[in-house]
């Protein structure tokens, strides 16, 4: 797997922190899993704008 580094704001690294702390999930995963969710629904965003465009 890739591994890349990211700095966040000292706010999100904290609610994320939390997040993690309270699901028993590593920060690491839980940020993972929200990257690719997020990546998810911007793909099915273009999708859309695109057939809109296509009609």
């Amino acid at each position: 797997m890739k591994k890349y580094i990211l700095e966040i704001d000292p706010a999100a690294a904290k609610f994320y922190e939390t997040i993690a702390r309270r699901t028993g999930a590593t920060t690491e995963k839980l940020m993972a899993e929200t990257l690719f969710k997020f990546a998810g629904e911007l793909s099915v965003k273009a999708v859309l704008e695109n057939r809109k465009k296509e009609n």
